[in-house]
């Protein structure tokens, strides 16, 4: 459960940060491309993915 929230977190906070999202197609390589996230939701993501962080942490120390 815990591992699950660190990458969750740590997507979510990755993509605030560089405002890149992974686009996929048919038979060709993923390309970063702009995520066109405003101020608001650059904040909202990084809150979010800190918090899934922060509770990934202490389900790890209570051992869950």
């Amino acid at each position: 459960m815990s591992l699950l929230l660190i990458l969750a977190g740590a997507l979510l906070v990755a993509v605030a940060m560089f405002n890149r999202v992974p686009r996929f197609q048919a038979r060709a390589a993923p390309q970063l491309v702009r995520a066109r996230l405003t101020e608001a939701g650059r904040a909202t993501l990084t809150a979010v993915g800190g918090s899934a962080l922060i509770v990934a942490f202490f389900l790890a120390l209570s051992g869950m």
